[in-house]
């Protein structure tokens, strides 16, 4: 029972099985964050929970596929949008949140170095990891972006 409940979190309550999941899954997880998540300094203690619960959840759904990093598995775009979401320079701008997920998919789909060796780690940390490096390098770069242009 415990393991259907963490098999429905982890492809998004469905969204894993849609085409273009990651996609749909990062638009969602942006709306909700939008709404949810404000500078306030509670949410990084809030986030770095959630992001070891999903790592735990990825992990166990793993261990149990014959795919690593199974394509219906989205926790990790959410996760990754919510990063993003937390750390933007103007969370409210819908410019930068719409920049932000094009980017972010952009990296998860092309997956440059060093996203693409930190794909091949083969549990939940490896599903994991390689949003959150992609996430963190695309607010690098609209950051970037925002105090150069």
């Amino acid at each position: 029972m415990i393991y259907n409940l963490i098999h429905i979190i982890v492809i998004g309550f469905g969204i894993g099985y849609l085409p273009c999941s990651g996609t749909i899954a990062s638009i969602i997880g942006a709306i909700i964050g939008y709404y949810i998540i404000s500078p306030s300094i509670i949410y990084f203690p809030i986030l770095l929970v959630i992001i070891i619960l999903s790592t735990l959840f990825c992990h166990i759904i793993n261990m149990h596929s014959s795919i690593n990093d199974h394509y219906s598995i989205v926790l990790d775009e959410f996760i990754g949008t919510w990063i993003i979401i937390l750390l933007l320079p103007n969370k409210k701008s819908c410019t930068e949140i719409i920049l932000s997920i094009f980017l972010f998919r952009i990296l998860d789909i092309i997956k440059p170095w060093p996203l693409s060796y930190l794909n091949n780690i083969n549990n939940g940390f490896g599903i994991m990891i390689d949003d959150i490096s992609a996430a963190l390098i695309t607010v690098g770069i609209v950051t970037l972006l925002k105090n150069f242009i």
